[in-house]
């Protein structure tokens, strides 16, 4: 049985034992507060001059950071998608993790006490060995994070210099206004729904996102899938296509004929990119980007955030084997990823068209809801999630940009405009009036008015 006579053994003696043990619990505590006070232990062992610079040193660099956080929090959401500086973070948190480590070790060691037996050095050095265990894991989580959104941002964003900021201006944004030369940023939303059990691509949401660069207002333009006489177009001409074909077919047409694109099939996605330029041939604007998801990994992006609140307004049959109650019933709560998507997949019991308008709203409630705070916690698996299953040509250029824009946007106002009968007729679509709507839309999401036909705000709509 170990006892604290046999603790004090050896070379401390029973009179020195109580003020051997108070030194070594000094020599911890100093040790354990070393990273937030560094140079505390080397002005208790009377190294004034270094522990008053590395004090020193610790003060300028947390007014540093007060000042950095205080005025320029809208440039660090933009550095966090820079690859460069991204790297340059995972290094840091790596340095910074082997730093308090070592002055841990070193300020432990500057104020242990001689003559501990041996069983008192080891509780010591456990301590010590706990104590940077414990400190180094914020530092190293901020660089494996720096590391994970870097490979992100890498993979998902195209590297090449793009367009311009919304296709009608050439070069990068302006450092000052990034979107001084862009009044309206148009991408395509596209969401498809290729899943474990259906071979093949079929993109049954289609949504134009026009986002008033200047207030973060933003109207979606959305066409149905069952579009018919379909003008697709190359960029330069018109494509051959089927009368009958729909419009949901023209991504896998440009997939099997990447050819028929101007300038060549040489894109990251044929299909897609086909896709982007007959649906702004259609609506008659420049739509230079598109963003698209499928079925299954919507589902786990939204379980990956904690689901969405929504307000189901009528009941919406599902399959049972999807939801065992094989309906979502009216009333507003959190929806599990499952039932997210078949509450915008389902048309059971409705339309293509009712089907869109709740596709709307899961899209308010998810730009509504996910947070930083929201995105922070579900970081590791949404970066996995984003990987594997969403392809985008925007350019790695433009996310700083693009960072501050979308921060506008989530307490901006949304509206929505369909292209769906009795204002358009599907089957014999008037591709002149379509054109004519969307110039009048843009003109009244704009300025604020709702004159245009087919016009409404999404919040009155989904909540």
């Amino acid at each position: 049985m170990v006892d604290g006579d046999s603790f004090g053994a050896g070379s401390v003696g029973a009179g020195s034992f109580g003020g051997g043990t108070r030194r070594l619990a000094e020599a911890l505590l100093i040790a354990a507060v070393s990273p937030a006070l560094p140079g505390l232990a080397h002005l208790r062992a009377g190294r004034v001059r270094l522990g008053a610079a590395l004090l020193g040193a610790q003060a300028l660099l947390l007014v540093g950071a007060a000042v950095a956080v205080a005025q320029g929090r809208s440039l660090f959401m933009e550095l966090s998608v820079r690859p460069g500086w991204l790297l340059a973070v995972s290094g840091g948190g790596v340095l910074l993790a082997g730093l308090w480590a070592v002055l841990i070790i070193h300020s432990y060691a500057l104020l242990v006490p001689d003559g501990l037996s041996p069983l008192w050095r080891l509780a010591g050095g456990t301590t010590v060995s706990v104590l940077c265990l414990l400190v180094v894991v914020p530092p190293l989580t901020v660089a494996h994070y720096g590391y994970l959104q870097r490979d992100l941002v890498e993979s998902l964003f195209a590297e090449g210099p793009g367009r311009g900021a919304a296709g009608t201006a050439g070069g990068a944004p302006d450092t000052q206004d990034p979107w001084a030369r862009t009044p309206r940023l148009n991408v395509l939303l596209i969401g498809g729904d290729a899943d474990v059990d259906r071979p093949g691509v079929r993109t049954d949401s289609m949504t134009v996102a026009s986002v008033d660069t200047r207030t973060g207002d933003t109207l979606l333009l959305s066409l149905p899938r069952n579009l018919q006489h379909v003008p697709v177009w190359s960029g330069t001409e018109r494509v051959p296509f089927p009368p009958e074909g729909l419009l949901n077919a023209v991504y896998e047409d440009g997939i099997r004929r990447p050819g028929v694109l101007a300038g060549g099939g040489h894109v990251r996605n044929p299909g897609a990119e086909l896709l982007k330029r007959t649906v702004a041939h259609i609506l008659g604007r420049p739509v230079p980007y598109y963003a698209m998801v499928d079925m299954r990994s919507f589902r786990q992006i939204v379980d990956a955030v904690g689901g969405v609140r929504l307000c189901v307004a009528d009941a919406v049959p599902v399959p049972r084997q999807q939801v065992p109650s094989g309906v979502l019933r009216p009333g507003c709560r959190r929806l599990s990823g499952r039932e997210a998507l078949w509450y915008g997949r389902s048309r059971t019991g409705s339309s293509d068209y009712a089907r869109m308008s709740r596709q709307k709203c899961l899209m308010w409630a998810l730009a509504r809801q996910a947070g930083p705070l929201t995105v922070l916690r579900s970081f590791q698996r949404l970066t996995t999630v984003f990987k594997d299953s969403v392809n985008t040509d925007l350019p790695q250029r433009l996310l700083p940009s693009l960072v501050g824009l979308a921060a506008k946007i989530r307490t901006a106002e949304i509206t929505s405009l369909q292209f769906v009968p009795p204002l358009i007729s599907t089957w014999r679509p008037d591709y002149h009036k379509i054109r004519k709507l969307t110039t009048l839309a843009v003109r009244d999401s704009a300025s604020g008015t709702r004159a245009t036909n087919g016009l409404h705000i999404l919040s009155d709509s989904c909540t």
